[in-house]
């Protein structure tokens, strides 16, 4: 038995021996794996440069950045080549070319400003330590994003990435891609005409930091554009008083958004061909001047598209006095439209400035983060306002009303004046104005006297006495329609179309040209058979009061009840 037992524990060391070596070999394997992911494997790095008594450091993202910063302060440009990947340069050039590229790279940094401190690791691997949440370990990357700047409309990014060559240590480098586009880049951005008599190596002194000098030129550039702004306003004004009244006050509204606009273009291309500001000073007034150039001009083309909107509907869409129905929907659906359009312009290019400006980069984030509970309480806060919106939509589409149209709303006989964003505006025959949302105005019924062509049939209801004769009520109304303007070709109706217990009603249908017409000319035609019915027989046939009068002696004259 204690044989057995010695075999059986010798097996199992065994078996735990090569187990424990097998993990060995494959977490070496693995390691050697990991650490050759840690880097981008190449045959060389920058074999034409000449070697360095004194190395650059270059070991972490940080140590690399600073190591081609302080050489370009000391100006010793050969030197800063050394943080460059120039494997994209041919060899026999990298040594001429080199200290040009580390010059126009520091200040393609300096312009944009790609240099953030916060997000340079100082660790070889450039290790980023997860959140005190997150369960997962640290991780290691082998390329560190700087930012991008477009070239030709097209975005290159630049980045500091770790290369190894063969047993050599790696080092952090600025990456091929973007140093063969510097050139490029740099000639797009060339200094303008002012700045070019200080040379690039001065202005690079103040690297990173910001210059008194750029200051006092971006002060001067505002005044300059302000300067051209208050012209621009003067002329836009000057020229407005010497147009019609009407023409007048609507290009007077276009004077300090266009003056805007040029004022924000001309401190832009004040800064792009006189001085071109870097650094601190060219990332905060670049975004300024460009979300204020935008802006203005959004309100330039929602001004500039109302403006031309409306004046083509006034001159090929005849006025509303003219009865035409077709005219009318041709209106209505023009102004909805105009509407409708503004509102799409002024949405479009406020998500266009908060994009460019950058605003949706980290707001956006956390704005998402909560969009279910921000979705529902903008959901409630701009229901009526929404709704409102899509009856507007549903009035243009479904042609309920039109501009112009005759209605019965609520008691009210009024006019269509006009059919806004969220309300339409009815002109009552008091001459007063009464505002009713489109949600309310879609959901309750409505009269429409325009609606089928411009004739209109209105009733008159005539009380008279039971002992009338009807033909001569009609006869009278003929008499009086015929020959009105106002009528139409439709003969008058009268019936006998109620009865009550002491009087007739007569129900006579008068047909009119429109509703205006329509309405007077029923009131005159009443009017005129009042007047007919008081001479005719001494106003007999005038509805009466009947009441059943009995005699006295016809009641003592009756027999006495009998017992």
């Amino acid at each position: 038995m204690r044989l057995e037992r010695v075999r059986r524990f010798l097996v199992l060391a065994a078996f735990a021996l090569c187990s424990l070596a097998l993990s060995a070999v494959a977490l070496a394997q693995n390691g050697g794996e990991q650490e050759s992911s840690l880097a981008f494997e190449v045959e060389a790095i920058n074999e034409g440069l000449p070697d360095l008594s004194d190395p650059l450091r270059l070991d972490t993202p940080r140590a690399a950045v600073e190591s081609f910063l302080n050489a370009i302060r000391n100006q010793d440009f050969a030197r800063a080549a050394h943080a460059l990947n120039l494997n994209a340069i041919p060899v026999d050039q990298q040594a001429e070319r080199g200290p040009d590229l580390a010059l126009k790279m520091a200040f393609v940094l300096r312009r944009y400003g790609l240099i953030d401190w916060s997000e340079l690791p100082d660790q070889p691997d450039a290790r980023v330590l997860p959140g005190l949440q997150q369960s997962v370990g640290p991780y290691s990357r082998r390329s560190v994003e700087l930012g991008e700047v477009r070239l030709e409309g097209r975005p290159i990014p630049f980045s500091i990435q770790r290369y190894r060559s063969g047993e050599e240590e790696p080092a952090w480098l600025f990456s091929p891609f973007a140093v063969e586009r510097v050139d490029a880049i740099f000639r797009e951005i060339e200094p303008g005409l002012l700045s070019r008599w200080i040379p690039l190596r001065e202005r690079l002194r103040t690297l990173g930091e910001p210059s008194v000098w750029e200051w006092s030129a971006a002060t001067v550039l505002f005044l300059a554009a302000l300067f051209v702004g208050s012209i621009v306003h003067y002329l836009v004004r000057w020229f407005a008083r010497r147009l019609r009244p009407t023409r007048g006050r609507k290009t007077r509204k276009l004077a300090w958004p266009f003056a805007i606009l040029t004022s924000a273009l001309a401190f832009r291309a004040g800064t792009g061909h006189l001085f071109l500001l870097t650094g601190p000073v060219a990332a905060y007034l670049d975004v300024i001047s460009e979300g204020v150039a935008l802006t203005a001009g959004a309100w330039l083309l929602v001004r500039a598209v109302g403006f031309i909107t409306l004046r083509l509907s006034e001159r090929y869409v005849v006025s509303l006095a003219v009865d035409d129905p077709e005219n009318r929907r041709t209106k209505t659906t023009t102004y909805i439209a105009r509407r409708l359009a503004l509102v799409a312009i002024a949405l479009l290019s406020i998500g266009y400035v908060l994009m460019r400006v950058g605003l949706f980069e980290n707001f956006g984030i956390s704005v998402l983060a909560s969009a279910g509970a921000l979705g529902v309480l903008v959901a409630i806060a701009a229901r009526p306002l929404l709704g409102n919106l899509v009856s507007g939509l549903q009035i243009a589409m479904t042609d309920p009303v039109r501009i112009g149209d005759i209605i019965l709303f609520d008691g009210h006989w009024a006019t269509v004046e006009d059919i806004s964003f969220a309300h339409t505006i009815l002109h009552t025959y008091t001459n007063t104005r009464l505002i009713v949302p489109h949600s309310e105005f879609i959901a309750r019924p409505l009269e429409n006297f325009s609606k089928d062509g411009e004739a209109v049939k209105r009733i008159i209801k005539l009380p008279v006495d039971y002992r009338i004769d009807v033909d001569k009520i009609r006869a009278k109304v003929v008499e009086v329609v015929e020959g009105d303007p106002r009528s139409t070709d439709d003969r008058p109706l009268v019936e006998m179309a109620e009865v009550t217990g002491e009087t007739a009603v007569l129900w006579i249908w008068i047909s009119g040209t429109d509703s205006f017409s329509c309405w007077y000319l029923h009131n005159e035609v009443k009017e005129a058979l009042i007047a007919y019915l008081r001479d005719l027989d001494r106003g007999i046939y005038l509805p009466r009061k009947r009441h059943l009068l009995e005699s006295k002696d016809k009641e003592d004259s009756s027999p006495p009840p009998s017992d």
